[in-house]
C-alpha cells in the first residue's frame, strides 16, 4: 500500500490486522501504550510523540535523534511486528531517557499534525 493510490480492501484490513497486533504486543511484552490510526497515507500506529510506525508490507518508522549527531533522519523497517514491536520498544525508552522539551527545543524531534503527517509519508 502506497499512499497514492487507493488500496484494495485485503490490503487495508491486512494493514489493520498488523497494527493491531503490534498494538498488543508493545502492551503486553513492553508495557507501552500506542493506538492504532487510519489515515490518508495508510495505516499508522502512534508510538510516542516522534515515533510513528507505518504499517504495509513492512512495518517502517523514522527514529527521532536523541543525541543530535545525525547528519539526515534515521529510517528503518520491521517485516514482522515481533520484531518491529522490540525495536520500537528500543527506540522508545531511548526517546523517554530525554525531556519531550529538550528534544522539541533542539530540533531532534519535530511533532506533525495529521496533514504533515501525510506530506511526509509521501515519496
Amino acid at each position: 500500500m502506497t499512499p497514492r493510490h487507493a488500496a484494495p480492501p485485503g490490503e487495508i484490513t491486512q494493514a489493520l490486522s498488523a497494527a493491531e497486533q503490534l498494538v498488543d504486543l508493545l502492551g503486553i511484552r513492553h508495557n507501552i501504550p500506542a493506538n492504532v490510526q487510519t489515515l490518508p497515507c495508510g495505516v499508522v500506529v502512534r508510538v510516542y510523540a516522534g515515533l510513528l510506525a507505518h504499517v504495509d508490507d513492512v512495518i517502517w518508522w523514522t527514529v527521532p535523534d536523541v543525541t543530535g549527531t545525525r547528519e539526515r533522519p534515521l529510517r528503518t523497517y520491521a517485516t514482522t511486528t515481533e520484531v518491529a514491536a522490540d525495536r520500537l520498544a528500543a527506540h522508545y525508552r531511548e526517546l523517554r531517557s530525554v525531556p519531550l522539551g529538550d528534544l522539541l527545543r533542539y530540533g531532534r524531534m519535530v511533532l506533525l499534525n495529521e496533514t504533515e503527517v501525510r506530506r511526509a509519508s509521501t515519496p
